[in-house]
């Protein structure tokens, strides 16, 4: 059996070769790994972003601008249910009721959720998270006035006795959910607005296509008092003057 002997050390001078030699392909190694590391979590960034576009831009944007372009339509029905609650016919009072059904819809953040709960937050950059929450933030409030608009509603239409005269009662009753409602409608229209706004620099608008169908159908249904809003306006939420009055109808 050959016995192999250690190679005899030849100096400092080679020791620091294989040395360096030893450490290079260590950091070699480690840098390549990080580098791949650092793709693969660009790619779940990219893969998160394009999660919360497609919420927003799909099924939230809609929402947000179909409320936009109908706002003003439900704030002339409910103004004249509240100014003419104690004026009106019951009968015509009743039919105006009957017929208030703003849109109810669920306004979905779970793509934003997940990016949340997960580590993939620490790889899209601070301004870029920050950005993204901007446009979120708005979602549970015009969700929680959407819900609580539709409990007025249904409030409202059984507000008045099914047949017979109105007293005095019942038609108050009417002006104060009327003017609740107005209300509501006011605060989902500034949310949809808002959020339509935050969603620009996103990447997530809404397509014209989807865009131009909701007009449309919006003006087949309501006629025109219908009003497209401008995408490229800042919104009324945003005006430094909400900081100092309330709303004005």
């Amino acid at each position: 059996m050959d016995i192999h002997k250690p190679k005899p050390w030849h100096g400092v001078r080679e020791f620091l070769k294989e040395y360096l030699i030893i450490v290079i392909g260590v950091l070699t190694a480690l840098a390549g790994e990080q580098a791949v590391e650092g793709l693969h979590r660009a790619e779940q960034a990219r893969l998160a972003e394009r999660a919360m576009r497609l919420e927003l831009a799909a099924d939230d944007g809609p929402q947000a601008y179909g409320r936009a372009l109908v706002a003003r339509c439900f704030d002339k029905r409910i103004a004249q249910i509240h100014d003419g609650a104690f004026a009106a016919p019951t009968d015509q009072l009743r039919q105006w009721t009957a017929a208030y059904l703003p849109p109810f819809r669920t306004w979905d953040s779970e793509a934003w959720k997940a990016v949340v709960s997960s580590d993939v937050a620490n790889f899209m950059g601070a301004e870029r998270l920050v950005d993204w929450s901007a446009a979120y933030r708005i979602v549970p409030g015009v969700s929680d006035a959407n819900a609580h608009e539709s409990e007025l509603a249904a409030e409202l239409r059984s507000a008045l006795p099914p047949s017979g005269e109105a007293t005095a009662a019942d038609r108050q009753n009417v002006r104060r959910l009327a003017g609740l409602l107005r209300f509501s409608n006011d605060r989902l229209a500034r949310g949809s607005q808002l959020l339509l706004a935050r969603t620009r620099p996103l990447e997530a608008t809404l397509p014209v296509a989807t865009q131009q169908a909701l007009l449309s159908r919006a003006r087949a249904l309501y006629g025109d008092c219908v009003v497209a809003p401008n995408l490229a306006a800042p919104p009324a939420a945003q005006d430094l003057s909400a900081n100092l009055r309330g709303i004005d109808h």
